[in-house]
C-alpha cells in the first residue's frame, strides 16, 4: 500500500483539500484512497497531532502550544501508544476495503525542521508501507512570507528572534530557505513530490499530482483565507 504524507506548506489550499478528503471520503474509498478520519482521540480533516508527535521536545508549533495547555500530562505520556495503535487500525481497514493508498495531511509537518524530526514522522508509517510519497507545496517566496505572517497575526500569535522558531518570521528564516527544505525532504523520504501553488485549482492539481481524477466540475471551497 502507498502511504502518501502531505506536509503543507501553509498558505497553500491545505484547508480547502483537507476538506475535500474529508467531504469525499466514501467516494474516494471506493476509487481506492483511504483517508483517515479520528486520530489520538482528535477528529479533524487535518491530522495535526503528526506534527505535535514528531516536534523535538523543546521545538513548539500552533497546535502544540494548544494542547499543551489544554491537555493533561498524561495526554502526552500516552501520545506514541495512542498514535501507534490508531495508525494501525487505519490500515487494517484500508487493507479491508482493498485501497491501494492511505493519506496522511497536515501543513504543520512544514513546521518540522531537521532529519530526526522528519525520521520520527517517517517511522510511524515504515511499519504499514513500503512504498511512502511525500507531497509539499511551494507557494512563491514573498506571498508565502506576506501570507504567513498575517495569519500569525490573525492567530494573535507574537514573533520572536529565536531563529528555529516557527515564530521566526524574518526574510533569513528558514521557513523561507526552500532549497534546504526540499534537501531535507529528499534526505528522508525515497519518494518526493514538489508542486507549485496555483491558487484557483490546487484541489485538482493535487489529487492529479498522486494519480486521482477529479471532475472538472467541483467547485472548491477556499478556506482560511488571509489574502483578502
Amino acid at each position: 500500500m502507498r502511504t502518501i504524507i502531505h506536509i503543507g506548506q501553509h498558505k497553500t489550499g491545505t484547508t480547502s483539500l483537507q476538506d475535500y478528503l474529508q467531504s469525499q471520503r466514501n467516494n474516494l474509498l471506493k476509487k481506492g484512497l483511504y483517508v483517515p478520519d479520528s486520530l489520538a482521540g482528535i477528529n479533524h480533516p487535518s491530522h495535526y497531532i503528526l506534527n505535535v508527535f514528531a516536534l523535538d521536545k523543546e521545538r513548539l508549533s500552533p497546535m502544540k502550544e494548544h494542547l499543551l495547555s489544554t491537555k493533561p500530562k498524561s495526554f502526552f505520556d500516552n501520545l506514541e501508544n495512542k498514535l501507534t495503535s490508531d495508525i494501525e487500525k487505519h490500515y487494517k481497514q484500508a487493507q479491508e476495503n482493498n485501497c491501494s493508498d492511505i493519506i496522511w495531511s497536515n501543513e504543520g509537518l512544514y513546521l518540522l525542521n531537521s532529519e530526526n524530526e522528519y525520521k520520527k514522522l517517517l517511522q510511524l508509517f515504515t511499519k504499514h508501507s513500503d512504498n511512502i510519497v511525500c507531497v509539499c507545496t511551494f507557494r512563491e517566496k514573498k506571498s508565502f512570507r506576506k501570507s504567513y505572517v498575517k495569519q500569525l497575526l490573525k492567530q494573535k500569535i507574537n514573533f520572536i528572534q529565536t531563529k528555529d522558531s516557527y515564530r521566526y518570521i524574518h526574510e533569513d528564516s528558514w521557513l523561507f530557505d526552500y532549497e534546504s527544505k526540499i534537501n531535507l525532504l529528499k534526505k528522508v523520504f525515497k519518494d518526493t513530490i514538489f508542486i507549485d501553488y496555483e491558487p484557483q485549482n490546487m484541489v485538482k492539481i493535487f489529487m492529479t499530482s498522486i494519480g486521482y481524477y477529479v471532475s472538472q466540475n467541483i467547485k472548491e471551497k477556499h478556506l482560511n483565507i488571509t489574502d483578502k
